[in-house]
């Protein structure tokens, strides 16, 4: 699924993979899991786990947006497809924090 979205002013395109609705227990209510393939290895250190965290935050605050749901209703995964592992990072950055990050990066003109 294509998406862009404005955060902190600045355009944010990308593809999200796959969502799956539904909870984990196999409840149904309007929450969603977003997912992003990676055919690489896992982050080795807390560094790369932050770098690549980055970007699932922004899947994750583009797809509340494009379901019009609270970010909270959104859930988010790396599935790792060659390890057949699933990484949720647990401290993904609210729209406010990624907005604080992306402000640091100078904008280009």
């Amino acid at each position: 699924m294509p998406f862009e979205t404005l955060i902190a002013g600045r355009l944010i395109r990308g593809r999200i993979d796959a969502v799956f609705t539904g909870r984990p227990d196999g409840g149904l209510d309007r929450s969603f899991d977003v997912v992003d393939w990676k055919t690489g290895s896992p982050p080795r250190t807390e560094s790369e786990r932050h770098a690549v965290s980055v970007q699932l935050a922004a899947y994750r605050l583009a797809w509340a947006a494009l379901a019009a749901v609270p970010v909270a209703a959104v859930r988010a995964a790396f599935h790792y497809v060659r390890h057949n592992q699933t990484v949720r990072p647990a401290d993904l950055l609210d729209e406010a924090g990624l907005a604080a990050l992306i402000e640091q990066i100078p904008a280009m003109d």
